[in-house]
């Protein structure tokens, strides 16, 4: 499967001038967020989406999809890999979240483009990019720092775990970002808690096709 990474460069350059890393709501208008996660097996994707409450994080809704794989993983080409499922999955979903968590990179990206901001700009959503190792950079003072500019924040989650990398997707500041992967920890978990149950409903997923 040749991939024209040219091409793609230009579609991400297209979307990094889109991207605002301002706050789209305020904390209290937050009554829900989204937790996505892929998995994959043979040529499939497969991608899960919880929906919780932004307060008690009592799971509202779940859904998965199952998509054939797009193309190969290319190291900063996460976005064209997995956000097709991803947006997929979103639109099956009843009840919308304000905010969306990503399982990949948001501003922290060379282009400025990653899986989050991808998924935030195509779908107009607020969106968080959780990743556990940097792209590009540097950690200086915990900040993820790219070209003398702070694109996204080292999180420790866990005493003894190795830290997560949390940046703005779309239409959310680095702080709120922060704010809200901090309060969505539920120890002892290391994920925030929509990543940690939509990883839980795609490894149940996968599974369940694979023993059918």
């Amino acid at each position: 499967m040749k991939v024209d990474t040219k091409k793609l460069r230009d579609v991400q350059r297209k979307i990094a001038k889109e991207i605002r890393t301002s706050d789209e709501y305020k904390k209290e208008e937050i009554k829900r967020i989204g937790g996505f996660e892929t998995a994959f097996f043979d040529d499939k994707i497969v991608c899960a989406a919880v929906v919780l409450d932004a307060k008690t994080f009592e799971i509202l809704e779940k859904k998965h999809t199952v998509s054939k794989v797009p193309m190969p993983y290319i190291p900063g080409f996460l976005a064209f890999r997995e956000g097709p499922a991803i947006m997929q999955t979103y639109y099956s979903l009843e009840l919308e979240p304000e905010v969306l968590f990503i399982s990949g990179h948001g501003v922290a990206h060379p282009l400025k483009c990653g899986l989050a901001s991808y998924v935030g700009v195509e779908l107009e959503k607020a969106t968080i990019g959780i990743a556990k190792k940097i792209l590009v950079g540097e950690i200086k003072k915990e900040k993820i720092v790219i070209l003398n500019e702070t694109r996204g924040e080292e999180i420790k989650t866990r005493e003894h775990a190795k830290p997560l990398y949390v940046s703005a997707g779309h239409l959310i500041s680095l702080k709120m970002a922060c704010d809200l992967v901090r309060k969505s920890i539920i120890p002892p978990h290391k994920m925030p808690e929509p990543l940690h149950e939509a990883r839980k409903h795609v490894k149940k997923i996968v599974s369940e096709i694979q023993s059918s």
